[in-house]
């Protein structure tokens, strides 16, 4: 209790602490008192003595008393349309798991692609990263993890000592899987929402599904591929065993799920329809309709899962009803505005401004050496704090280091966003690794040992990614 309270302390202490200290050349009241709020709020969010929610709520508070901003202009963050699409995601993400039909779409994949223990691996790791593009990497890592503990458990792995190895590799695998996977789509994850509404506010660039999807999902992809073969390396699985036993329990595990429902055919044909009219709607139709976009063509499929019948097997109820509804993640809505309205209380104070001015001195270094930094730097911190306040804390300080340096903005906050969702070597850095941890299968060696050095290699790899594709994808400069 004491350690908690001299963490809420630390927040409006520190805020008192850099209001009543000398203000610095050039820098305006105005913009000193946002740098009080902003690490006021850092140290809430790293330290996570309060949700990170009511955290969030702070600008709502302290923008206006101190002049930042009038209350009108930070409550118009919370209603940013990028919100309004995550939560059409949400609504749709929790109709997938009320029905269960990630596991079906996981647990056939799986079965698909095993063959050997390191394809079966690669079949996990597959199936868990495409079910994180489309609902939360927390609820897949809980959907995921007890079909992985359940195979780690086969009779030929208890006979073994030496599959061990599988059963680290398989562990890792659907954590790391779970996090690589939410960075391929817009709604996959929500560091990408506080990239994409920073995009929209600050840079005046729309990003939309398929824009997002031809970058990230390549490298998502490849990023996925890599750590499977890392993985496989650094714990071998047993060569000798043919698969059989836990083919059997997987098939043991779709058995149980029955035929195809009603539920879930009608929902596959609505969730497909929303993926394709995002795909072509930013390629063709959006510009032939007025004012609809991703967003529109969300919320308004997200209203028909609380029309359409679930079938005659359940009587008077539709896909999604509103009692499953509250169960999404509302507070993770309240962290998407926060993190706008800070972003937005950079620019208005004039603080930006005056960090970008402070940072011309790193004009001297070549870009690509600034943005392995950066990188390096967001991903150290996704490790010890949660993903989307690492993302909330970096996207205005990164634009205003990026027109220091003469870089450009965009390309630097999107790899942000994506290493944002790295933080693979460490239990406590990400839901799904502390899930996964928490099966009994793995020592914090054995995550820290595969997760620091995946981390360095997709930082690396996110530098090719930004260099070659970024310029050829979407036409901007590094």
């Amino acid at each position: 209790m004491k350690r908690i309270w001299l963490s809420q302390a630390a927040g409006p202490l520190l805020f008192l602490l850099i209001v009543l200290a000398p203000t610095p050349p050039g820098m305006s009241d105005t913009a000193r008192l946002t740098l009080g709020i902003t690490v006021w709020m850092a140290v809430w969010w790293i330290t996570e003595v309060v949700h990170t929610a009511v955290t969030a709520l702070l600008p709502l508070v302290l923008f206006p008393l101190c002049g930042v901003m009038p209350v009108k202009s930070v409550t118009a963050e919370f209603g940013n349309e990028i919100i309004f699409l995550f939560l059409a995601g949400f609504l749709f993400g929790r109709t997938i798991e009320r029905w269960n039909l990630h596991s079906r779409i996981a647990l056939n994949m799986v079965l698909w692609l095993g063959g050997n223990p390191s394809r079966m691996v690669l079949g996990f790791m597959l199936a868990t990263a495409f079910i994180s593009m489309w609902i939360s990497n927390t609820a897949t890592a809980v959907m995921m993890t007890p079909v992985a503990i359940a195979v780690c458990s086969g009779s030929w792995v208890e006979q073994e000592n030496s599959n061990h190895n599988f059963r680290k590799a398989l562990m890792l695998g659907v954590a790391y899987a779970c996090s690589i996977g939410g960075m391929a789509t817009i709604v996959g994850t929500p560091t990408n929402a506080i990239f994409l509404g920073y995009a929209q506010n600050e840079l005046h660039q729309q990003v939309g599904f398929w824009k997002w999807f031809v970058f990230a999902f390549p490298f998502s992809l490849t990023l996925l591929f890599v750590c499977w073969f890392l993985l496989v390396r650094l714990f071998p699985p047993e060569k000798d065993t043919n698969g059989v036993n836990y083919k059997q329990i997987l098939r043991a595990e779709v058995a149980a799920l029955g035929p195809l429902s009603v539920p879930e055919r009608r929902l596959l044909w609505l969730f497909g329809a929303v993926i394709m009219a995002w795909i072509s709607g930013s390629l063709i139709w959006y510009k032939m309709v007025p004012n609809c976009n991703d967003t529109v063509v969300a919320v308004a499929g997200a209203i028909l899962l609380f029309l359409l019948p679930a079938g005659n097997a359940h009587p008077g109820k539709t896909l999604l009803d509103w009692e499953n509804a509250l169960k999404i993640q509302w507070g993770v809505l309240l962290f998407f505005g926060g993190g706008l309205a800070l972003a937005r209380g950079f620019e208005a104070s004039g603080l930006a401004l005056w960090m970008g001015g402070q940072m011309e001195g790193l004009r001297a270094f070549h870009p690509a050496i600034i943005l392995l930094a950066v990188l390096s730097v967001v991903t150290l911190l996704s490790e010890i704090a949660s993903n989307v306040a690492t993302a909330s804390m970096m996207m205005p300080v990164l634009a205003a280091l990026a027109t220091a340096v003469g870089a450009d903005p965009f390309g630097m906050l999107l790899s942000a966003a994506l290493a944002a969702s790295f933080g693979f070597g460490l239990p406590v850095a990400t839901a799904p690794n502390t899930i996964v941890f928490s099966s009994g299968h793995l020592h914090t060696r054995d995550m820290a040992k595969a997760g620091f050095l995946l981390d360095a290699i997709a930082i690396l790899l996110l530098v090719g990614f930004l260099y070659v594709f970024l310029p050829l994808v979407w036409g901007v400069g590094r």
